[in-house]
């Protein structure tokens, strides 16, 4: 991803508050230049633990080369090569991007950047990239203005344009190198998707020429420059085949443009607009010249800095490292081996990231050898899969799976592989009783600091410490379904919690891949807490007479990744329905009214429990890869139809629009009381809570940052008039009121 830019050393920024009479030391983003061989060493080395692109780089290479190398008649070629030791330049400061109020003097900005490379480049002095880490975003759009460009085998070696995941596309020419380099279908790939691309692929696909061990990066692209300087080395020229030539130079090249905006539509709705000017860039300048494509991407890159799908998706990108941030200090004794209680769904994927993101040893039990026997499978089934898409190495695989350790009852030494565990996260059957005996069974044989976390999905976090011989070790740890997928992380501290306890889960959450967040011990936490009157707010829809495809459909269009139906079922119907009923009966009052909160105890009754057992609202195909698609339950459709016939609920005629906002603002509202009452720390918590945890849209921002963009006054007056149509659990939040009142944003 591109990086925020300059973290400045702590000790740098306490002298300069300290001393504010003094002048700032110089910020220097090059080490002192070396030449060997008549070869310039630009050792790149910003004052952050991440090389970026900033003005003050933009300024220093400019002085770099106009005071030193270009009147340098010694000097023949220039090596780009970093001096961090996983990373070539991640990318652009996004606070650059943030500081400029105008957006529209963004395009000045990136077309100084050409000009500096155009002028540099008359000089005919042949240049290397020699990439060893990261080169993203800006970084790659350095290297594509080089002649040559090397890449290391280090596994944090990847090339990308990522500037799409920001709302935004590539400003510095990445549109116009990087087709001529890879061709079209090629680039439009890299660019719509942001992906990533590993040194061997980039080999294969002509993105760069050489791919070498990191310990002779710098020797090697000294040697390649000096060949290039004398002739002896080539530059890549791509050659096209036939297909390729048709494709970028004829009308069927409408064909391939067409394609992907179908592609883009179906999988955006239409809500990224970034998405859209990628390919019209591309499509709009394909054979004219290359200033008019730079200039023309340019004017679009400060089109697209300006809008508020851009802004919605740098702030997530700021709120990802925000909430990492915390006063717990440091954990007393790291985590090394981490044991799971539970191999089912939930507890093999705890497992599955512990043991791969993670490098843990884990530990994986369960009742007997038929439920740890699966659990395993799958975790080893999901790293047979990177393997053979060579996303792992033989040795990986096997390191990764001789690092866990599958357990049960009946194997007579478990108790001595826990007595050596430092963390236990427990998935276990979510009820009190249950709860207590595990943690008491645990406590006889952990050793005394071992950390004991619940992955509960909502009983408070005390209740579960109140049967601890060491409450203080208690946590809660909560992920969400399926876990190699879902990235959020929300972390329970109750009033008796170590804070180093705090720390390690933090710690080893983030190992794990995860983006956690700290919440307050309360009923159903964040995510559920939110959820359950959105859950409440659609079973009061479908005792109105909303058919329940309809439902899902509003929801998707309004950018959800799936309908609030669809979501049940994929959770699993049990747990949705458990959920609501502990909720219902909890601390929110009138807000869990006007649904039906029982609407799903037939089901649970009769185990259609969603996906995972191919029967709940919907009917799962057995064969889907051979383009079987799910159906309504039509068991369910009569069940429903007979509750709402009892039940004399009105039927309504609602719109579109009014569907969305009846579900979503019940969502919104409950996480303005959990800001309110202090369950989450920052709108940041509840923005990157949301999005992460249930897939609240992106390109909104979350639930904090749709109000600062669509205005909360507006939302607080909705939320008055469906009060006064349905009733009192449309009252507004008071922070919600009081901001709306004094025309305050959640976010600065």
């Amino acid at each position: 991803m591109l990086r925020t830019a300059i973290q400045r050393p702590a000790a740098l920024v306490r002298t300069q508050v300290k001393n504010l009479s003094t002048a700032a030391p110089t910020v220097r983003y090059f080490d002192d230049l070396e030449i060997k061989d008549g070869v310039a060493i630009v050792r790149i080395n910003g004052p952050g633990k991440m090389n970026t692109i900033s003005q003050g780089m933009q300024k220093e290479s400019e002085a770099l080369f106009r005071e030193k190398i270009l009147p340098n008649k010694d000097i023949k070629a220039v090596v780009f090569i970093s001096s961090k030791p996983d990373n070539f330049i991640a990318g652009a400061d996004i606070d650059m991007l943030k500081s400029f109020e105008d957006k529209s003097q963004l395009k000045g900005l990136t077309m100084k950047g050409h000009e500096f490379f155009n002028e540099v480049k008359k000089s005919k002095l042949p240049f290397v990239a020699a990439i060893n880490g990261a080169a993203l975003g800006g970084g790659l759009e350095w290297a594509l203005y080089c002649d040559y460009r090397i890449a290391t085998t280090d596994k944090k070696t990847v090339l990308g344009l990522p500037e799409v995941k920001l709302g935004l596309l590539p400003g510095m020419g990445g549109t116009y190198h990087l087709p001529k380099m890879v061709g079209y279908p090629t680039a439009l790939d890299m660019i719509l998707t942001g992906k990533n691309v590993r040194p061997d692929k980039a080999k294969k696909m002509g993105l760069v020429d050489l791919v070498v061990d990191p310990a002779v990066l710098e020797s090697v692209a000294i040697a390649q420059a000096k060949g290039l300087a004398n002739g002896t080395v080539k530059t890549f020229q791509r050659k096209r085949d036939w297909m390729s030539w048709a494709m970028e130079e004829t009308p069927l090249s409408n064909i391939m443009f067409n394609k992907a905006k179908e592609t883009v539509d179906k999988t955006t709705g239409g809500k990224y607009p970034a998405a859209y000017e990628i390919i019209d860039v591309l499509k709009t300048n394909l054979g004219k010249s290359k200033a008019t494509h730079l200039e023309d991407e340019a004017s679009r890159f400060a089109k697209l800095a300006a809008t508020p799908e851009s802004a919605a998706l740098i702030g997530l990108f700021h709120g990802t490292t925000a909430v990492k941030k915390h006063n717990f200090g440091k954990p007393t004794q790291p985590v090394k081996k981490i044991a799971v209680l539970g191999a089912g769904l939930m507890g093999a994927g705890i497992a599955q990231v512990s043991v791969d993101n993670g490098k843990y040893e884990v530990l994986l039990k369960d009742k007997n050898v038929e439920g740890v026997s699966r659990g395993e499978k799958v975790i080893v089934d999901e790293m047979k899969d990177k393997l053979k898409k060579k996303r792992m190495t033989g040795a990986e695989f096997c390191a990764t799976t001789a690092r866990l350790v599958p357990l049960h009852d009946d194997v007579a030494s478990w108790k001595k592989h826990f007595s050596t565990a430092d963390l236990v996260i427990e998935a276990v059957f979510e009820e009190l009783s249950v709860k207590h005996r595990v943690l008491q069974e645990m406590e006889e044989v952990l050793p005394p600091h071992a950390i004991f976390a619940s992955n509960t999905s909502a009983i408070p976090i005390a209740d579960i410490a109140k049967g601890a011989k060491r409450p203080e070790r208690v946590i809660g740890m909560h992920y969400f379904s399926p876990v190699p997928k879902m990235p959020l992380l929300e972390i329970i501290t109750h009033a008796g919690t170590a804070p180093e306890v705090a720390a390690a889960a933090m710690e080893v959450g983030s190992r794990q891949g995860k983006t956690p967040i700290f919440v307050k011990d309360v009923p159903g936490f964040f995510v559920n807490r939110c959820l359950s009157p959105f859950s409440v707010e659609v079973s009061a829809l479908v005792m109105e007479g909303i058919d329940l495809q309809t439902l899902d459909s509003s929801m998707k269009k309004f950018g959800m990744p799936v309908g609030p139906i669809t979501l049940s079922d994929e959770v699993g119907c049990d747990i949705s329905y458990h959920v609501n009923q502990f909720m219902s009966k909890a601390d929110l009052g009138v807000r869990m009214q006007g649904g039906n909160p029982n609407m799903m105890s037939k089901m649970v009754e009769k185990g259609w429990l969603g996906r995972k057992t191919g029967k709940g609202f919907y009917l799962y195909p057995k064969n889907p890869k051979k383009g079987e698609k799910k159906q309504l339950n039509p068991e369910v459709v009569s069940e429903l139809e007979k509750v709402i016939r009892e039940s004399g609920v009105a039927k309504s005629k609602l719109t579109m629009e009014e569907i969305q906002f009846r579900i979503i603002s019940r969502f919104i509202n409950e996480a303005a009381f959990c800001l309110q009452d202090e369950i989450i720390r920052a709108p940041a918590d509840g923005d990157i809570g949301a999005v992460f945890g249930i897939g609240f849209p992106p390109f909104l921002g979350g639930p904090f940052r749709m109000l600062d963009q669509q205005g909360t006054q507006q939302f607080v007056d909705k939320m008055y008039r469906w009060r006064d149509a349905k009733g009192p659990q449309f009252e507004p939040a008071q922070i919600l009121v009081d901001y709306a009142k004094a025309g305050k944003k959640f976010h600065n």
